[in-house]
């Protein structure tokens, strides 16, 4: 009965430990200021675009956002928007674009999401979710699909991971950092 026991403490041991990542295991995470700093490397011209786009494309323009580190923060101040991408929307939104949000959270999430997404400064005007038997970058895809047959011409389209992107109606897109690491 002992050895039992011992037997299935070593084994919980093991199995906790081979979850556990050791520190110099982990991938590096850059300072927060670092990744900022990527973020508006990363969106440079954006704004500039989009003030082309609204001055030289007729109809109802819309730019489509991915949700987590993206638009809201989740690795250093989770909630909080990404300064780069809110002024981006803000810019946007001033000239009449329709700020849609396109997020790999579930469907059961919609009205946390967009009360999240306010409260940290976001307008949003639609926002789609994952279904449970979609994969990701199939739920990305027909999230923008959606949008475009709605009428809407999407003329950026913000993310940081490549389902963000695969697919079409993601013309032009602008891929803020992620590392490997950014959840």
């Amino acid at each position: 009965m002992l050895r039992r026991l011992l037997t299935v403490a070593m084994m919980a041991m093991v199995l906790v430990l081979s979850v556990m990542t050791a520190p110099t295991q982990a991938a590096k995470v850059p300072s927060k200021q670092t990744w900022l700093n990527d973020t508006v490397k990363a969106l440079s011209g954006s704004r500039t675009y989009v003030g082309q786009r609204v001055a030289n494309t007729p109809g109802r323009l819309a730019i489509n956002l991915d949700i987590d580190n993206t638009s809201l923060q989740t690795y250093y101040d989770r909630g909080k928007a990404i300064p780069a991408t809110l002024r981006l929307v803000r810019y946007a939104k001033a000239r009449g674009v329709s700020i849609f949000f396109n997020t790999g959270r579930h469907v059961s999430k919609h009205d946390s999401s967009i009360r999240e997404l306010r409260r940290a400064g976001f307008p949003v005007d639609g926002m789609c979710l994952k279904q449970r038997w979609e994969t990701l970058s199939e739920s990305k895809r027909e999230c923008r699909r959606f949008y475009v047959k709605k009428g809407f011409k999407l003329i950026a389209n913000v993310g940081n991971r490549r389902t963000d992107f695969i697919g079409g109606y993601s013309t032009p897109a602008y891929r803020l950092p992620n590392y490997g690491v950014l959840g």
